[in-house]
């Protein structure tokens, strides 16, 4: 695959370009979204190959976006790693009941974002083929 297209959806604009970059230098192609609703109408239209969803956003939280892009036949097998500041063992398990492929702490991702993103992307191809 070439150059796989990454949906972000993040509100906090130095976060987002921080990603962003971090992404663009491994490769990837990235498009960001602001808000939950731009995110999930983006998802829709684009149907990249990762979501990366944060949980606190305007319009839509990310579980929300989740749900509606689980629930969807066209969306449904796009990856989503959810993001968040959250430490809380709930949210991850409400993340991955809703159908979350992983869940990334954003005080982490320096460490993991390069390695989660890559697994994620690898399962998925794996799974089409």
């Amino acid at each position: 695959m070439n150059c796989p297209d990454i949906l972000l959806i993040e509100d906090s604009p130095s976060q987002a370009l921080n990603f962003r970059l971090m992404l663009e230098q491994a490769g990837y192609r990235v498009q960001i979204a602001d808000n939950g609703l731009d995110g999930w109408r983006a998802a829709c239209a684009l149907r990249p190959h990762l979501i990366l969803l944060d949980i606190d956003l305007p319009m839509l939280d990310g579980f929300q976006v989740l749900d509606r892009l689980k629930r969807d036949r066209a969306t449904r097998h796009i990856p989503v790693v959810m993001l968040s500041h959250r430490d809380q063992i709930t949210s991850v398990e409400k993340a991955l009941a809703l159908g979350a492929d992983d869940y990334l702490f954003k005080d982490d991702v320096a460490l993991e974002l390069h390695n989660v993103v890559a697994q994620a992307i690898a399962l998925a191809d794996a799974n089409q083929a």
